[in-house]
């Protein structure tokens, strides 16, 4: 009895002693980074009865547990349509793309083994449990472990893998297979999904009510959020109870499909692949701690498990208004951020925000409700703008803010139209090359916004001071008219401003001979031709900045802060004196008042009549004008009553 007694204890002892020192996690290095320390020793364990129940404490406070009630399955069968187009994030030329992730609608309860059978002749797939992705490593101090899901790489037949964790289980597929592929699992528990087109509201409020699974996926083609089952039940006695999932993912489907996808130029059918729709899903999860900020872009996209993140994945009133749904907008819009053709440093926090005005702009919402921001940056962005002297987009204090860089943009899409955007990102993913400059991205905006517009939009850019290089300008010059509206003053918000016509006032920047008080410089450009207006050369003393005799310099401003098309130079002599009349001169033209060609020489009339001298090559792109007067009939002086530029 003893022997016995003792040979049962000591049974025990060892059977104990086995189960408590075995490891689960990898069998096999898979190619992916693993930092659980869960790396496995010894033989493959196949005793799907044995739980590690070792993590228990760490993944009831998150992910959270599954309970004993909820059924196991044995032997389901699930399948798969592995059939995509891989859409990178480098043929797309955007930040993130989604990746061929698939749901299984099966949930690992924590520690439990899983049985995974591939059909012959299937590989190049592996099997991630855990939704949360999120790596937490130097986060202190930490909500939760900073690892909490594996991969396994798949073979062809029988596999099995545990995460002491939980977690839904996924398949990634690294190519693509034209059948669909049908998998055993064992083990799993079923998710309590929401699937678009597939569960009706009712049938899924009553799976939700009956599942003891902590978390679920909200799927429609475009997208799939992953949220707590808690948070769902909590809204079913709220004054917003989250039972119509149909409802609200069939508009968060409209937002994929035209405001993300469509916007940008992709569509499922596009003959070049560089066009096509992801058509794996975009993704969007809660987690209890963040590896960076609130929320941050990625696959998925990561929001604190809040109400405000919560209400921004579930809330039928946030996404049909457009109220609420800035952050969620905001970190897909980093997702697809062109951030290496065109949207330069500077637009980080910018280029991203677009995507909410697209949204808004489709179901009439007020850009006003957007964001707090939005009213009180717009007004001072325009303010800006509308100001003179030298500006600079990128480095001026008052345009340091990304609100406010938003305007120039949204001034475009409400004049031009919003598939200006959609030209933009589609010219950009054609784009030869990528660019590395700021400057060269700026250009490639303004070439592309004046092809779209069919205008040369040198002067708004020119207003917003967003640099732009003089070759491009006179590009874009030589090809469109200029623009003819003040378009920076447009206020999207109350849909005022920006009207009336530009004017480019030539300035009189230098003249090399001034006799004070016999007429002055500014009635070369005041557009009279009276006796009463005139200019009369130095014929008095000379100085080293005030000359005598020939040459006489005088450079023309165009009044505009980038080059500008002008055609020519329009004369008229002194009306009453004609002893100072001017006579051969030539002309030269500039983009930076230091490097000056010529254009052309001429003779001016030695009457009274204005006479005009178109340059005879045609218009040039230029910021300044030099009219040097090589001649006169007084070998000593001379006087004109005007010298402007002839604009288009």
């Amino acid at each position: 009895m003893k022997f016995n007694q003792l040979t049962k204890i000591y049974g025990l002892f060892f059977l104990l002693a086995l189960t408590a020192c075995k490891k689960y996690g990898y069998e096999i290095p898979d190619g992916y980074p693993d930092n659980s320390q869960n790396v496995a020793e010894g033989t493959i364990d196949t005793n799907m009865k044995v739980i590690d129940k070792s993590m228990y404490a760490k993944a009831r406070v998150f992910p959270g547990l599954v309970d004993q009630s909820e059924p196991r399955v044995k032997d389901a069968q699930f399948t798969l349509d592995l059939n995509f187009t891989d859409q990178t994030a480098q043929n797309l030329r955007i930040s993130v793309a989604p990746s061929p992730q698939y749901s299984t609608g099966y949930y690992a309860a924590p520690g439990e083994l899983i049985k995974i059978v591939v059909p012959a002749g299937v590989d190049g797939l592996t099997v991630q449990i855990g939704a949360h992705t999120d790596d937490l490593g130097g986060k202190s101090p930490l909500l939760r472990d900073p690892v909490i899901y594996n991969r396994k790489q798949l073979v062809s037949g029988v596999n099995y893998i545990r995460n002491l964790y939980g977690g839904h289980i996924y398949i990634l597929a690294s190519f693509a297979y034209p059948n669909p592929v049908t998998f055993t699992i064992t083990g799993a528990v079923v998710s309590p999904d929401f699937i678009l087109g597939q569960t009706t509201d009712a049938e899924w409020v009553a799976k939700v009510k009956a599942s003891q699974v902590p978390w679920l996926e909200l799927r429609a083609k475009r997208v799939i959020f992953t949220i707590p089952r808690d948070k769902v039940i909590a809204t079913f006695n709220s004054s917003e109870p989250f039972t119509n999932p149909t409802a609200v993912f069939t508009r968060w489907n409209d937002v994929f499909d035209l405001d993300y996808n469509a916007w940008m130029g992709l569509s499922d059918n596009a003959p070049d692949v560089r066009d096509r729709s992801p058509q794996s899903q975009w993704r969007g999860i809660l987690d209890i701690q963040l590896s960076a900020g609130y929320g941050h872009s990625g696959f998925p996209f990561v929001g604190l498990n809040d109400s405000y993140w919560f209400a921004s994945f579930t809330s039928l009133n946030s996404i049909t208004t457009s109220s609420g749904q800035w952050g969620t907008y905001h970190e897909f819009g980093h997702n697809c951020q062109q951030g290496k053709v065109w949207s330069w440093s500077t637009l980080g926090e910018t280029t991203n925000n677009l995507f909410s005005f697209k949204v808004a702009n489709r179901i009439g919402a007020n850009y006003n409700i957007l964001h707090p921001s939005v009213s009180s940056g717009f007004p001072q962005a325009i303010t800006y703008a509308s100001g003179t002297g030298t500006k600079n987009f990128d480095t001026d204090a008052a345009m340091n803010d990304p609100f406010k860089r938003m305007t120039p943009f949204v001034q475009i899409f409400e004049k031009y139209g919003y598939d200006a955007m959609t030209y933009l990102y589609t010219e950009a993913r054609h784009a030869p090359r990528l660019n590395t400059s700021d400057i060269t991205m700026h250009n490639f905006v303004y070439e592309k916004l004046s092809d779209y517009a069919k205008t040369d939009l040198s002067p708004f850019f020119g207003a917003w001071g967003i640099l732009i290089s003089d070759a491009v300008v006179a590009k874009v010059n030589a090809k469109y008219p200029l623009l003819k509206t003040p378009l920076w003053t447009y206020n999207p918000l109350n849909k005022t401003g920006g009207t009336g016509t530009i004017t480019y006032n030539t300035t009189v920047v230098s003249v090399s001979s001034v006799q004070s008080g016999d007429g002055t410089t500014a009635a070369l450009v005041d557009g009279i031709v009276s006796a009463a207006s005139y200019w009369h050369s130095n014929y008095g003393t000379a100085t080293s900045t005030n000359t005598l005799g020939y040459p006489i310099n005088i450079v023309l401003g165009t009044g505009s802060p980038v080059p500008i098309p002008v055609k020519g130079v329009t004369f008229a002599q002194r009306q009453n004196n004609s002893a100072g009349y001017v006579k051969d001169v030539e002309i030269f033209t500039s983009t930076d008042n230091v490097n000056f060609t010529s254009v052309g020489t001429t003779t001016l009339p030695q009457n009274t009549a204005v006479y005009n001298f178109n340059f005879p090559g045609g218009a040039v792109s230029t910021k300044y004008v030099k009219v040097v007067i090589k001649s006169g009939a007084n070998a000593t002086y001379a006087n004109l009553s005007e010298c402007n530029l002839i604009k288009p």
